[in-house]
């Protein structure tokens, strides 16, 4: 077994997608400003994933978008640059076939980032998710599952929980985390995620402040 990455704290500022509930601010970001916050966020999950959390292998899987690539870059980029000869597997995917072939390269790693937002619809990313997850309960993945903050704050993995009874038990065998954002308090934070049945519960493990040229692009954006 994979040691738990649960009792660490993230430091750093993380998280991108569609927080409606977060927004006090309606003027549209540009490209490039939409693609800094994938890049800054992904900086510092990765930095804080090798660093505070101790991750020397990680896995990412992301559904494959111009804005989760985006992210993924930044997260391996801040990830391979506190440690360079830390494992890093990266695979974007699209089909089923995508999904076998990521879980299979990604069963060594002691974390898999599951990052599915962006600009895909929320079902799609909904069932995409689903799939991963299924794929990584058949493969018996022993490694903690992290869910992005997108990923968490639209309630994609639990109404896959709700609805998928093989994902759900996985899940309440394993280590899973999730990060969340607090955009009126600039804070994010590191949740441990704890599946019964079809609910699952947050105990919070760590808080941060968010730098506030990122937070005021969250605020622009969402």
């Amino acid at each position: 077994m994979r040691k738990s990455i649960l009792g660490a704290m993230i430091v750093g500022y993380m998280g991108m997608g569609s927080m409606a509930a977060y927004a006090d601010a309606k003027q549209p970001l540009t490209a490039g400003e939409a693609q800094t916050i994938r890049v800054m966020a992904g900086a510092t999950i990765g930095q804080a994933l090798q660093g505070a959390m101790n991750v020397n292998n990680l896995g990412i899987i992301s559904n494959r978008s111009r804005v989760c690539g985006t992210l993924v870059g930044g997260i391996g980029g801040g990830y391979l640059t506190k440690k360079g000869d830390a494992g890093l597997v990266y695979e974007s995917v699209a089909t089923d076939e995508d999904i076998k072939a990521a879980v299979a390269r990604i069963m060594d790693q002691e974390a898999v980032y599951l990052a599915f937002g962006g600009e895909f619809q929320r079902d799609d990313n909904v069932a995409m998710l689903e799939r991963t997850l299924v794929a990584l309960a058949d493969a018996n993945y022993k490694g903690t599952i992290v869910f992005h903050a997108t990923t968490w704050a639209q309630k994609q993995p639990e109404e896959v929980i709700k609805n998928n009874a093989k994902v759900a038990t996985y899940l309440a065998g394993s280590s899973v985390a999730a990060i969340t954002l607090d955009i009126p308090n600039s804070q994010a934070a590191m949740q441990k995620v704890t599946v019964s049945g079809t609910d699952a519960a947050l105990e919070e493990l760590g808080r941060v402040y968010l730098r506030d040229d990122l937070v005021a692009l969250f605020r622009r954006a969402f």
